[in-house]
């Protein structure tokens, strides 16, 4: 089991998540997780880490894991939640930097997208970065996802699960997997960590509409050229993915996205994509491998 930590925001808002402390430790490891589900998912990956010397803490998205109450709570955002992520997730590498260890920020899936946020409002607050199981290019696609959102969420519904924008946001994930067995198969092949995923409470919760305005409104800006342009060719970053990743296109996304820092002028920028991987590269049977290509680049 981790620590609980939590942050603070300039609005008085919280942002909380798991600890797990290192003996001895060499680095620090921020991580934000994916969209419908928790920090305490991370615990073997972070465990793994401890025994490296890395520190680890997971920071949960808010109306997620430790930032809610109860199951019912969940994914559930209020107006500017993503920047207020965003915010949140600068402040958690502020807290681990205290230590004085080199410090890496990572995000999977809707924490990558906050990765990419991050380091646009605050280049450089993490010595490195790790991007996993995202995306890009998808700019226009966002902006009219935003729009339809706008039209279709209000103050009376801004609460209530969405099943129109969440087909359209995740819905062809699971439908782009030939022979599936379960509609949640695209997130890994392992078929234990897709039934463990799909007998928790705290994982696949329905997206509220006011959740679907807010991250598509967030989403809509990320790839425009004034928002790109704010990166720092200092980054380190390295782009984790898996070859069979939905999300990214089977590869499309994180290639893209590579291509775009070298074009920003990024001088060390790395694409890592995994073959017979999906979704979760963390976990997937050969989940070691891609844990020690993380450290490799937390160390060097």
């Amino acid at each position: 089991m981790g620590k609980l930590f939590e942050v603070v925001l300039d609005d008085g808002s919280k942002m909380k998540g798991n600890f797990y402390p290192a003996k001895d430790a060499k680095a620090n490891l921020v991580f934000i997780t994916g969209m419908q589900e928790y920090s305490a998912r991370y615990a073997g990956m972070a465990n793994w880490m401890n025994n490296k010397g890395v520190n680890v803490w997971v920071l949960d998205h808010f109306g997620q894991g430790e930032n809610v109450s109860s199951v019912e709570e969940q994914q559930k955002w209020t107006v500017g939640t993503f920047d207020r992520t965003v915010d949140g997730l600068n402040e958690a590498i502020k807290l681990a930097k205290a230590n004085g260890l080199p410090t890496i920020q990572a995000g999977h899936s809707m924490g990558s997208f906050m990765t990419q946020a991050r380091l646009q409002k605050y280049p450089l607050a993490a010595d490195k970065t790790l991007i996993i199981g995202s995306n890009g290019g998808q700019g226009f696609l966002m902006k009219m996802g935003y729009l339809l959102a706008k039209m279709s969420v209000h103050e009376k519904n801004w609460d209530q699960p969405n099943p129109f924008l969440s087909n359209l946001g995740t819905g062809s994930y699971g439908k782009s997997i030939k022979d599936r067995k379960t509609g949640l198969d695209w997130l890994s092949y392992d078929e234990d960590n897709v039934n463990k995923y799909t007998l928790d409470p705290y994982c696949g919760h329905p997206n509220t509409g006011g959740f679907w305005r807010e991250f598509l409104k967030g989403m809509a800006k990320l790839w425009d050229k004034d928002a790109m342009a704010k990166i720092s060719p200092e980054e380190h970053i390295l782009i984790s993915s898996g070859a069979e990743d939905p999300v990214g296109q089977n590869g499309k996304g994180p290639k893209w996205l590579y291509e775009a820092y070298l074009k920003l002028g990024v001088k060390d920028v790395t694409l890592k994509l995994y073959e017979h991987m999906r979704h979760e590269i963390h976990n997937e049977k050969d989940h070691e491998m891609v844990y020690q290509d993380w450290l490799d680049f937390i160390l060097k």
